[in-house]
């Protein structure tokens, strides 16, 4: 049986997604916040319905903190003039996926230290809470469970703050530290294999100490109040190990394909072919975009009026602003760009390695001005306009 995600909505046009791992992890945090948590803080005690209630409410507030703290990453991501694809809550909280990475160093440390700052703030606020509810003194069921619920999410949220700053990778403060290094550097392959180390380090810490708990949990005879915990902290050791690495992995890869595209690149500069005039890179426009996105997203960045349609660098079709401005504006936040767009046919692509006579009568076929080129795998890796072709003949 395949799992599926569940998207709630959307997030300042940011898709927010409940993974199959994240249910079961609300419902413990209300069973441990509501049987263990508030009945050792709370004299006389409550009644387990109302215990329940509150800790349901305190679990809306946290995972709500969560969300903050990934959406601060996702809009200075966008900023930076990187698309964002979802906010996803999981079985380790939340993460902000992005499509694409900073351009540069101080990119990347303003877009991983916005996380932590914003849960700071949080907990800031939710302390000011607190010292403002015990300054009136009351004793009330509504005053104390907002007390308890203001205590709760300023430790929660301070606590998520610091521990995403532990300057280890995938952590925010090891994305801070690489960027810092990188641009100190002025190499990130360098700095994400110092990153990695201190990220594998603090997972070892973490499985160590998760260990130590249980052994010492077993020598005090309270194995079972501190197995939860223990599991918990070895889970997360193991998960920041194995991305840490992969993350590694994913930059080495990246660097070595870099090395093989310039190399091929300097294949396709032949004189007489479209690989000498052609322009790079081509921005391609995934089909599934919404309209809207697409101009918030890749049209504010990118002023053409034509843009190749791709995804995983398969051309499907071609853009053109002009299809769009027809299209009334209402409809703009729900049709997708492969409605939108001219179905791929042999007249709006060329190959690399044409010859520029060829890709002149191709474009005088289709009457865009515009031709996408494709290497010999079919990938797209250029375009062409009219201007391009100027003394071809």
């Amino acid at each position: 049986m395949k799992f599926r995600q569940i998207q709630l909505g959307r997030l300042f046009g940011i898709p927010l997604i409940i993974d199959y791992s994240w249910p079961p992890v609300v419902i413990l945090h209300i069973w441990l916040l509501s049987t263990l948590w508030l009945p050792s803080r709370i004299w006389p005690a409550w009644p387990i319905h109302e215990n329940i209630f509150v800790a349901m409410v305190i679990t809306a507030f946290f995972f709500g903190s969560v969300i903050f703290h990934e959406l601060a990453h996702s809009l200075i991501a966008r900023l930076e003039g990187i698309r964002i694809k979802d906010i996803q809550l999981h079985i380790f909280g939340g993460w902000a996926r992005l499509i694409g990475e900073p351009k540069t160093a101080m990119a990347e440390f303003r877009v991983a230290i916005a996380g932590p700052a914003s849960s700071f703030l949080l907990g800031i606020l939710f302390m000011s809470g607190l010292l403002g509810l015990k300054q009136l003194g009351s004793h009330s069921w509504p005053a104390v469970a907002a007390i308890e619920t203001c205590y709760y999410l300023a430790a929660a949220n301070i606590f998520l703050a610091m521990f995403n700053l532990l300057p280890g990778l995938p952590l925010d403060g090891g994305r801070a530290a690489r960027a810092l290094l990188w641009h100190r550097r002025g190499d990130i392959l360098s700095a994400t294999r110092t990153t990695k180390k201190m990220g594998v380090g603090i997972a070892y810490m973490l499985i160590s100490y998760s260990i130590f708990l249980l052994a010492y949990g077993l020598y005090r005879g309270r194995f079972w109040q501190d197995f939860l915990f223990a599991v918990w902290l070895f889970v997360i050791g193991l998960f920041l190990k194995k991305a840490a690495e992969m993350d590694l992995r994913v930059r080495e890869r990246q660097q070595e394909e870099g090395r093989g595209q310039d190399v091929v690149a300097n294949q396709w500069d032949l004189d007489g072919t479209v690989g000498a005039v052609m322009r790079r890179p081509a921005i391609g426009v995934p089909p599934e975009m919404v309209i809207d996105e697409f101009i918030e997203q890749i049209l504010s960045r990118h002023r053409h009026t034509i843009f190749p349609v791709a995804r995983e660098g398969r051309l499907h079709g071609i853009l053109s602003l002009a299809r769009v401005r027809e299209i009334a504006r209402e409809k703009w936040s729900h049709l997708q760009v492969r409605e939108v767009m001219e179905p791929i046919n042999d007249d709006c692509f060329v190959t690399v390695r044409a010859s520029l006579a060829h890709a002149r009568n191709k474009m005088r076929g289709n009457q865009l001005g515009f031709l996408a080129v494709i290497d010999p795998e079919g990938l797209l890796v250029g375009y062409l306009e009219k201007a391009d072709l100027a003394g071809s003949d």
